[in-house]
């Protein structure tokens, strides 16, 4: 009798939305907290040192961070300009913060992004227009959980633009194709990946969308580039962006899925908290071939799989952008926890209409899936769990294609 009443209580309990939104402000609480205590966000000043030598000295810009790269064949530590190895356009953005006191340019920053993250959040709330009465707080509180986003907002990244020009991209597409395809050309300059969001758009609307993002994302580049001079822009493309692709970095904390499978079978040595010092890690199996076969096979894979399941769904925009958002976390080679943040637009489409559809099963294994992002990857065992856990988010996600297939609603 007594179990029974147990029972009844947990279940009233966990279908009280006030629950949810508790557990949601404890976590929203938590991110403001911890990311203000943070003393120091390295990855912020690092981009602010490449706004600031964008306007002092344009042409030599990349020269320590092509020297650093030349030396070590991997990307420096963030902080300085031996780091900076993002284009001209990513500089140009930092411009306004840049020329602050540092100290202060980098609190300014982290706002912007948080603040860029919020709004889109909020976009998406609005797109997704969450019907049932638990679906508005669990929203917000899977966005709060999601580790990367609060890896992105803690460092200083620029996750957050990023993520608000999706959302926005994703809201316009509807009404303002060109537009919305201008907003992701725009974010799409800072990073390529959002391009992949052509995946996305309704087939009406395709066209005018990828000319448009195309058309601005190049104009963009080429701009940002003018004050580089040509042998500037050669020397970024052949000394910078070109050898930063093929970094191959030690640290736990990078878990891509190349790492996924060079680090499993690859027999590639990686290096893992042990006391208060590293221990080097590597597998006995050596098949280095492979692996690397096995990590373009699988970009190849999820991008065929973005635009299967977009189709199935009858190319509904928002989830099919949200696929193509997504291949930003699982095809780059070099991914660290806050470039996971891709991914969460799709998360929370599946979990708002898995809850509308009451696909119980789907909620459960999107739920243990998310749990694989609870401890930091150099906290794990293995990092690359993190790598697993995205995956299996993302294929869910493909599975799941026919949950956003509605002849009546955007999404």
């Amino acid at each position: 009798m007594r179990l029974k009443r147990l029972r009844g209580v947990a279940a009233d309990l966990f279908t009280r939305p006030v629950f949810y939104w508790a557990l949601a402000a404890v976590f929203w609480i938590r991110v403001v907290v911890l990311t203000a205590l943070t003393p120091r966000r390295p990855d912020a000043e690092g981009m602010l040192a490449g706004g600031f030598a964008y306007l002092t000295s344009p042409a030599h810009m990349y020269d320590a961070a092509a020297s650093y790269l030349a030396r070590t064949h991997v990307i420096a530590p963030p902080g300085s300009l031996d780091a900076f190895v993002s284009p001209p356009p990513v500089a140009l953005m930092a411009l306004p913060v840049a020329l602050l006191p540092r100290e202060i340019a980098v609190q300014v920053w982290t706002a912007i992004d948080g603040g860029a993250i919020l709004a889109s959040l909020l976009i998406l709330y609005v797109v997704l227009a969450p019907r049932h009465r638990l679906a508005a707080p669990i929203f917000w509180l899977v966005a709060a959980y999601f580790p990367p986003l609060f890896a992105d907002v803690e460092a200083g990244q620029r996750g957050g633009i990023l993520m608000l020009g999706a959302a926005a991209s994703i809201w316009l597409e509807a009404r303002r194709p060109s537009l919305a395809g201008a907003v992701a050309g725009l974010v799409g300059s800072l990073k390529y990946f959002p391009a992949a969001m052509i995946i996305g758009p309704r087939p009406d609307h395709r066209i005018r969308y990828a000319l448009s993002l195309g058309g601005v994302m190049v104009a963009v580049t080429v701009v940002s580039f003018i004050p580089l001079g040509l042998g500037g822009a050669i020397h970024y493309y052949q000394q910078v962006l070109i050898p930063s692709l093929a970094s191959h970095n030690s640290d736990c904390a990078y878990d891509s899925v190349r790492t996924l499978f060079t680090r499993t079978i690859g027999g590639e040595t990686y290096l893992q908290p042990s006391g208060n010092s590293y221990v080097a890690v590597t597998s006995p199996i050596h098949l280095p071939g492979l692996a690397l076969a096995l990590s373009y096979l699988s970009a190849i894979l999820f991008a065929a799989g973005a635009v299967w399941a977009a189709w199935r769904s009858g190319w509904n925009p928002p989830y099919g952008m949200a696929l193509g958002f997504a291949l930003g976390a699982l095809i780059p080679n070099e991914v660290w926890p806050y470039q996971w943040l891709p991914l969460l637009p799709l998360a929370l489409l599946l979990t708002v209409r898995a809850i509308e559809r009451r696909r119980a099963l789907t909620l459960t294994l999107l739920a243990v899936f998310l749990f694989g992002f609870v401890r930091q990857p150099c906290e794990l065992f293995f990092p690359n769990l993190w790598t697993l856990a995205a995956i299996a988010v993302f294929v869910l996600g493909l599975w799941e294609n026919q949950i956003f297939r509605s002849p009546s609603r955007g999404v």
